[in-house]
């Protein structure tokens, strides 16, 4: 299992080098509660609620045997980029792999630091889910204008480059935590089978939505 971060707007995609050894994640709908008068205390849908957690990673000195494959031992170069990101106000998507985690989020300020004299950085994230605002629409009935129409929700579109040992199997699986989805991932590419990618390859990863 991964974590990785990408970033919906340039592209850039960033694996966290040590995956903690526990992840959180809370989605649904706030519960509103009310004192009625006469019939005391009732409970009622709230508004749906937003993924809000933090999590802090370890960023060690140099590559080791726990770290995830390809990570080049530069704690500071990660923390440069989750700043960049952070600072840009870019949306990210969070994948947790081998599970449905694929949320998009922003970063609030990255807090980072060394505790133990090894050269090893943690760095704290805030992450906070990402909804776009959507305009109100006026009442014609009120104003005697027709109301302005909400734009469209943005599907978020990334691309991904294949590497050598790369499947369509495990990049449906990396991005979406379903490696089914491979063929439907293929046939939004205009790659007519799915067994058969090379490194150098282009691939549009879209919202799951859109497959």
């Amino acid at each position: 299992m991964d974590i990785i971060f990408l970033n919906s707007k340039t592209g850039e995609q960033l694996t966290m080098p040590v995956t903690p050894s526990e992840f959180r994640v809370e989605i649904g709908r706030a519960v509103t509660q009310l004192d009625m008068a006469q019939t005391g205390q009732v409970n009622l849908p709230g508004l749906e609620a937003l993924f809000n957690e933090q999590q802090t990673f370890l960023l060690p000195s140099s590559a080791r045997n726990y770290t995830s494959a390809g990570y080049g031992g530069d704690p500071y170069g990660i923390v440069d980029t989750l700043t960049r990101w952070s600072q840009s106000g870019d949306v990210l998507r969070m994948i947790v792999t081998d599970t449905p985690v694929n949320l998009p989020v922003l970063l609030a300020p990255v807090r980072y630091g060394e505790q133990d004299g090894t050269g090893d950085v943690y760095v704290t994230l805030t992450m906070r889910q990402y909804r776009e605002l959507a305009a109100e629409t006026t009442e014609q009935a009120a104003t005697g204008n027709a109301g302005r129409a909400q734009p469209q929700e943005t599907k978020t579109v990334a691309a991904y480059t294949v590497v050598r040992g790369d499947t369509m199997w495990g990049i449906a699986r990396r991005y979406y935590g379903d490696g089914t989805l491979a063929w439907k991932l293929a046939s939004y590419n205009g790659i007519p089978n799915a067994n058969l990618i090379y490194p150098g390859q282009k691939v549009t990863i879209p919202d799951r939505s859109l497959l």
